[in-house]
C-alpha cells in the first residue's frame, strides 16, 4: 500500500516522543529512517543510480534489473515515484553509472551487463532514453564508474569484469562514442570499482574490489594509463567499495563491503595512495551494496550497507573514521544495492534500496536538528519544526543559540494597519507604533473618517452622528 508522504510526516509529528532515535556518540544528531511504503518494481534489481533525469530539479532513479528491462522511476518532488513506462534493454544488467557522456547538459546512462555487451543510453533532456547502438565489451561486466580518466574534459568509463575477463577502460570521444583503451587491467574476478584521486596528483585513480583475491589500487598517469600499485588490500570476498574522506584528513579513504560472512573493512589513506587496514570489523551480513553520505547531519561521512542475508545497517562515523552500528533494523529483504540522495527535498539524505527478492524500498531520513520555538530549542525534524511554527537551524540544540523573536507592533500602512516587526514595517514604508494600537493610525485622507480608503455614505453617517459634540 502506498503511504503518502504527508501521512508519514504526520505520524512522525504526532508520535515523535515514541520514536527511538539513534545517538551513537556525544554531539551527534539523533536520526532514524522510516519506510516510505512504496512498492517499486519486482525484477531482481542489481543496481540503482540517482540523478535528475527529466530536468525538473528532483532526483529520479535508474534501476538496473537482472531479470527484466531496466526501469526509470520519476520523482514528484516529495519522494513519491512513478514508473516512466520505459523498458530499457532486455535483462542481465548488473550496474549503472549516470553522467553527461555526450556533452549536451543532461544525464545519460552507462549500463554494465553480465551476459550481453554493455550499453550506453542517451537522454533527450526530458528523461526519455535511446540506446546509442554501441555494444561495448564481452558480456561479463559487473560494475562501472564514470570519470574523466584521460584529462580531456569528458567522461570515460572503467568497467569491472568477472569470470576471467580483465577490467577495461573505455575512452569517450566527447560525443558519447566509446573506444576500448586496449589496457588489460588485472585478471581477478572484479565485483566493484570506485574512481577518485587516491594519490593526490590531480587525476582519477581506481580502487577495485575483487572476489577471493586482494583488492587492487590502480594509479593513473594523467592520460588514462593505469599501473597496479601492488598493495595487498585484504583477501576477503569483497563485493562493493565506496571512496570518501572518512577520517577528516582531506584525502580519500575506502569503505569495503565483503560477503561470505566476512566483516566489512575501512582502509585509511596516507595521502599518497597507500592504504592501511583500520582494524575495524564492521558486520558480517553478506554486504552487497554500499553508499557513503552524511546521514546523521554531523558533517562527516556515514555508511549505508545493503545486506543480502540480514537487515540493512547504517554505520555512523565519529568523525575520525571509527564507525558504530546505529542499531536500526532496516528491512528484511535480500538487498543488493543502495543509493543515497535527498528524495523528498527536505535537506537530508534518504536511501533507495534495490532488492533481489521483492520490490525496491525507499527509506526516508527523519534526522532531527535544532528547532527554535520562541526563545527555546527542540530537536525535531524539518517538517515537524515547520508544523509548529518553529525555525529549523539543524545541528544540535547544545550548539546553537535561539534568539528571542523580534517584537511586533502596530504598523500603519496607508489607511490600513497590521501587527508587524519594525523591520517588516519599514520595508513596506509604514509607520511603526511600538506602544500604540491600530486605533492610533492616522488616516491618509482627512475626510475618510472610518479609514477604509473611501469617502462615502459611511463617513457621512459618522459625521452626522457626531454632529454637535465637543471635541476632546
Amino acid at each position: 500500500m502506498l503511504i503518502p508522504r504527508i501521512q508519514i510526516l504526520l505520524l512522525v509529528s504526532v508520535f515523535l516522543t515514541g520514536l527511538t532515535f539513534t545517538n551513537s556518540a556525544s554531539g551527534q544528531v539523533p536520526f532514524a529512517f522510516a519506510n516510505a511504503g512504496q512498492s517499486l518494481g519486482d525484477a531482481y534489481s542489481r543496481s540503482v543510480a540517482l540523478g535528475d533525469l527529466d530536468g525538473d530539479g528532483t532526483l529520479d532513479a535508474w534501476v538496473g534489473n537482472y531479470l527484466g528491462p531496466n526501469t526509470i522511476w520519476t520523482n514528484d518532488g516529495d519522494g513519491i515515484f512513478t514508473d516512466s513506462g520505459q523498458a530499457l534493454g532486455d535483462a542481465n544488467s548488473y550496474a549503472v553509472s549516470l553522467g553527461d557522456v555526450d556533452g549536451d547538459g543532461d544525464l545519460d546512462a552507462w549500463v554494465a551487463n553480465y551476459q550481453a555487451p554493455n550499453t550506453v543510453w542517451t537522454n533527450d533532456g526530458e528523461g526519455i532514453f535511446t540506446d546509442s547502438g554501441q555494444a561495448l565489451g564481452k558480456g561479463r561486466s559487473i560494475s562501472v564508474d564514470l570519470g574523466d580518466l584521460d584529462g580531456d574534459g569528458d567522461l570515460d568509463a572503467w568497467v569491472a569484469n568477472g569470470f576471467g575477463q580483465p577490467d577495461a577502460v573505455w575512452i569517450n570521444d566527447g560525443t558519447g562514442i566509446f573506444g576500448d583503451s586496449g589496457q588489460t587491467l588485472g585478471d581477478n574476478f572484479s565485483y566493484s570499482v570506485a574512481l577518485g584521486d587516491l594519490d593526490g596528483d590531480g587525476d582519477l585513480d581506481a580502487w577495485v574490489a575483487n572476489r577471493d583475491e586482494s583488492n587492487t589500487v590502480w594509479t593513473n598517469d594523467g592520460t588514462g594509463i593505469f599501473t597496479d600499485s601492488r598493495q595487498s588490500l585484504g583477501f576477503r570476498a569483497s563485493f562493493a567499495v565506496a571512496l570518501g574522506d572518512l577520517d577528516g584528513d582531506g584525502d580519500l579513504d575506502a569503505w569495503v563491503a565483503n560477503y561470505y560472512f566476512d566483516p566489512n573493512v575501512v582502509w585509511i589513506n596516507d595521502g599518497n595512495g597507500i592504504f592501511t587496514d583500520s582494524g575495524q570489523l564492521l558486520g558480517d551480513n553478506y554486504g552487497h551494496g554500499l553508499a557513503l553520505g552524511d546521514l546523521d547531519g554531523d558533517g562527516d561521512l556515514d555508511a549505508w550497507v545493503a545486506n543480502y542475508l540480514g537487515p540493512n545497517i547504517v554505520w555512523v562515523n565519529d568523525g575520525t573514521g571509527l564507525f558504530a552500528d546505529s542499531g536500526q533494523t532496516l528491512g528484511d529483504n535480500l538487498s543488493f544495492a543502495v543509493a543515497l540522495g535527498d528524495l523528498d527535498h527536505d535537506g537530508d539524505l534518504d536511501a533507495w534500496v534495490g532488492n533481489d527478492d521483492g520490490p525496491n524500498t525507499i527509506w526516508i531520513n527523519m534526522v532531527q536538528g535544532a528547532c527554535c520555538v520562541n526563545d527555546g530549542c527542540l530537536q525535531l525534524t524539518v517538517d515537524s519544526c515547520e508544523a509548529i511554527g518553529g525555525t529549523y537551524l539543524g545541528g544540535d540544540c547544545a550548539e546553537v543559540a535561539c534568539e528571542e523573536p523580534e517584537p511586533t507592533g502596530s504598523c500603519c500602512v496607508g489607511s490600513g494597519c497590521d501587527q508587524l516587526t519594525r523591520a517588516a514595517c519599514d520595508r513596506l514604508g509604514g509607520t511603526w507604533l511600538e506602544d500604540g494600537s491600530c486605533d492610533d493610525c492616522p488616516t491618509t485622507c482627512e475626510v475618510d473618517i472610518n479609514g477604509d480608503g473611501m469617502v462615502d455614505a459611511a463617513d457621512l453617517g459618522l459625521l452626522i452622528g457626531a454632529w454637535g459634540q465637543a471635541c476632546e
